[in-house]
């Protein structure tokens, strides 16, 4: 199984607007999506969250609509202010499209389903930011020519410093079913420790995300994305699983 090996060379450049002490966007391009546990995500390319200010300037805004989450909960997103009044059409998985924050303008991103919990309010400004109120996984960044970045690290179980045990193996086949391997076999469990995950995703509409009990879940591929991604995650002691979501998940256990 050949695998191209993406080489990060950098993140999307930050774009400055307007006269200088303006702060920069992290990125033209943002994400959004409900994660499986129904939390609202709308996040930079570099996995950081939209705050709640943002320079003004047109982005494009990348939705992955899941309607229902593991809980079999149903999400409708929505995003509405000056110029913007946005929700996917019915059925759709996937939907990219353009919007202008003008600036002094204040806009709203919400589950429509849940507005009270799933709500966001975001003012264009080139004020310093403040933090994200929404806490969420990260999604995978894209660069201008539509190929994945290689992160040089994602750590999603804290900042301890763990040994590095070596590659796994990850398949998402173009049927959509998922695998993963070590040396060959399949993988039930695993020593606590940093591992690469290296996955090669042949589907146009399934990814492959990591997520251990009751933690926020990782994507490391979505399903708009075709190719290679090595991304090297630390792995502590529990319940982990694997999965395309809205598919079945794949558990191991990571001991001592």
């Amino acid at each position: 199984m050949s695998r191209l090996r993406l080489l990060l060379v950098g993140w999307l450049s930050a774009l400055v607007f307007g006269a200088g002490g303006a702060h920069a966007a992290v990125s033209q391009t943002i994400y959004a999506w409900f994660d499986v546990d129904g939390n609202l995500n709308f996040r930079y390319v570099d996995n950081s969250n939209v705050g709640s200010t943002i320079p003004p300037g047109t982005y494009q805004i990348i939705l992955n609509n899941n309607t229902a989450d593991d809980y079999a909960v149903n999400h409708k997103f929505h995003i509405f202010g000056p110029g913007v009044d946005y929700s996917p059409p019915a059925g759709a998985v996937e939907t990219t499209f353009s919007v202008t924050f003008q600036n002094g303008g204040t806009y709203t991103v919400q589950d429509d389903l849940d507005p009270a919990d799933h709500r966001q309010t975001i003012v264009a400004t080139n004020a310093t930011p403040s933090p994200a109120t929404t806490t969420s996984a990260p999604s995978t960044p894209t660069t201008p020519s539509g190929k994945t970045p290689k992160p040089t690290s994602s750590d999603i179980v804290g900042s301890e410093v763990l040994p590095f045990r070596g590659d796994l193996d990850a398949i998402v086949y173009a049927s959509g079913k998922l695998s993963l391997s070590r040396f060959g076999k399949g993988v039930s469990s695993l020593k606590t420790g940093r591992y690469t995950f290296s996955v090669d995703d042949e589907s146009k509409t399934k990814g492959f995300t990591l997520q251990a009990l009751h933690k926020r879940a990782v994507t490391i591929t979505s399903g708009h994305f075709t190719g290679s991604q090595d991304v090297t995650v630390a792995l502590k002691p529990g319940r982990w699983f694997f999965y395309s979501p809205g598919g079945r998940k794949t558990q191991f256990f990571v001991i001592t």
